[in-house]
């Protein structure tokens, strides 16, 4: 049997994701906050979409959220997910209206409709020491 095939990678070095990717590895979810207006955003950008200023901080976010919208895949685009069909991409909608972007796998696919309260997962790849973002129906 040969090596397990790895999952895709994003890049945690991206100065633009970088604090989210470092808050989703200490359990958090964390976004872009304009230090001038207030104004939260995500995906981060270099400058706000309010007023254009250009310090950020990134707040913690309350990890609940209610499915917004999602797709759930039965092909793989990647030999990796061959061995997680079906799973479902989910946009899951905080309090606040910000939308983030994370999985379903598993029994909780199933689960997952548009309406639905989940719960933020954080799932640590041991391998890489990646942490993504899994969203899981509240119970």
């Amino acid at each position: 049997m040969g090596n397990p095939v790895q999952r895709p990678q994003p890049d945690i070095e991206d100065p633009l994701y970088q604090a989210h990717f470092q808050g989703l590895k200490e359990q958090q979810l964390r976004v872009q906050q304009c230090d001038a207006c207030g104004q939260l955003q995500w995906p981060p950008r270099d400058l706000c979409k309010q007023c254009h200023g250009d310090r950020f901080h990134w707040p913690v976010m309350p990890d609940q959220a209610v499915v917004y919208t999602y797709s759930v895949v039965y092909r793989a685009p990647h030999p990796w997910f061959k061995e997680h069909l079906p799973y479902a991409i989910v946009v899951a909608e905080l309090e606040n209206g910000l939308r983030l972007l994370g999985n379903a796998f598993g029994a909780d696919v199933e689960k997952i409709q548009c309406g639905v309260r989940v719960k933020a997962h954080f799932q640590h790849d041991e391998d890489s020491g990646v942490c993504f973002l899994r969203w899981v129906p509240k119970q």
